[in-house]
């Protein structure tokens, strides 16, 4: 007698995955592998819903061998059964997670030579304080994408030396500790009426960082500060690598970070990335600035001066489109920079079908023009060698 055909429900079918989960990471902590990486998004071909990470994670013998861990779309269930320490777990990155407060805070006391973690996109935290981490080896720590309603983030480990954080709602707070040398900070904006998010104060304990990391955000903090509160912002005498992603919004942007950068004394290198002046230009490009203010000495608290890059020996562009407005940012870097050795730049040039000049969209100039453009521009380094790259895309066509 033939079987009824029985269509599996949702439930059922969340039930058996869950078991082929544990049977899937069982297999591979019983081989002791030393990497361990498992997203639910490539197991199961409908990723709907968070599938609950399996105790076996936790409780295995083979648990120690563990070196590296890379966790996407699971459950972390509180009070995990934390039978063994991950004696050797070097790296661990959580991805699109859901585990709060003390569960990570638990997980954490029981990797004691954690080395590198970063947490991208996890919902349910409402906290976390890089001292957590019990492991005294703790160097490099990245924060992503938690735009999760009043999550504070806590930079108060004394044995980090790099950590990047990008999220537009994260509120930071950023202990003085000399142990970091980079620090990479995203926003999508500079937010000066934020509560409970003190700028001033973790970018002066980050004044002693070798490399540091910004976006538009910072030079809108920067202009402001000028504004307001007439500080030039002149303590990062360290400071050997900068990187910015731009794009620049307004002509007191540019001069308030020109200014910063001609005060950093130790400044070697100069990395720009203009990938998001695109979508902020909408396809079009703007008049040449009208600057607000000269950009000569002036003797007002609070007002731009005259400085040089006076060590600044290589400037990199990426994603460069041509725009007025990047153009006059290179022109500034360039005067400036007296010892500069390199100008690397990557032309990215952008064309687009008829149908979208119909909506305000031009496509790039040609590689010539602008080529001509860079290479015309004046140079306070008599000894810099100018390195023009390009790539070329089509859309929508």
């Amino acid at each position: 007698m033939a079987t009824p055909y029985h269509e599996t429900t949702p439930s059922e079918q969340y039930a058996v995955a869950n078991v082929q989960l544990q049977l899937y990471i069982e297999f591979a902590i019983s081989r002791q592998v030393q990497i361990l990486s498992v997203s639910t998004e490539l197991l199961f071909e409908h990723f709907e819903d968070y599938y609950v990470l399996p105790n076996v994670f936790y409780s295995h013998d083979n648990v120690p061998s563990l070196e590296q861990v890379s966790l996407k779309g699971f459950l972390f269930n509180p009070n995990p059964p934390c039978d063994l320490p991950f004696a050797s777990l070097k790296s661990l990155c959580l991805f699109d997670c859901a585990i709060d407060d003390g569960t990570l805070k638990g997980l954490l006391s029981n990797i004691p030579v954690l080395e590198s973690l970063t947490i991208d996109l996890c919902h349910r935290l409402l906290n976390f304080k890089a001292s957590w981490c019990q492991s005294m080896r703790l160097k490099h720590l990245v924060v992503r994408c938690m735009d999760n309603p009043g999550f504070n983030l806590e930079i108060d480990s004394s044995s980090l030396s790099s950590f990047k954080v990008d999220g537009n709602s994260v509120k930071i707070s950023v202990s003085s500790m000399s142990s970091i040398d980079e620090a990479t900070v995203f926003r999508s904006r500079y937010y000066p009426y934020v509560q409970n998010f003190d700028t001033r104060t973790w970018i002066r304990n980050l004044a002693h960082v070798k490399k540091f990391g910004v976006n538009s955000w910072f030079s809108q903090f920067l202009a402001r500060e000028y504004e307001v509160n007439n500080n030039g912002w002149k303590i990062f005498e360290n400071l050997k690598v900068f990187a910015w992603f731009g794009p620049l919004g307004k002509e007191c942007d540019l001069i308030a970070l020109i200014d910063f950068l001609v005060h950093c004394p130790s400044l070697e290198k100069i990395e720009i990335d203009f990938r998001f002046s695109f979508w902020e230009e909408a396809g079009e490009h703007r008049p040449p600035f009208a600057l607000e203010r000269p950009f000569v000495e002036n003797s007002g608290d609070g007002q731009p001066t005259v400085g040089f890059l006076d060590n600044v020996k290589k400037i990199i562009i990426h994603h460069f489109f041509g725009y007025k407005s990047e153009i006059e940012f290179i022109k500034h870097l360039m005067q400036k920079a007296v010892v500069l050795e390199t100008l690397s730049l990557t032309y990215h040039r952008l064309e687009f079908n008829p149908e979208s000049f119909s909506r305000g969209f031009t496509s790039c100039p040609p590689k010539e023009l602008v080529q001509e453009v860079i290479f015309s521009l004046s140079t306070a380094s008599s000894n810099v060698h100018i390195s023009f790259h390009h790539t070329y895309h089509k859309l929508g066509f």
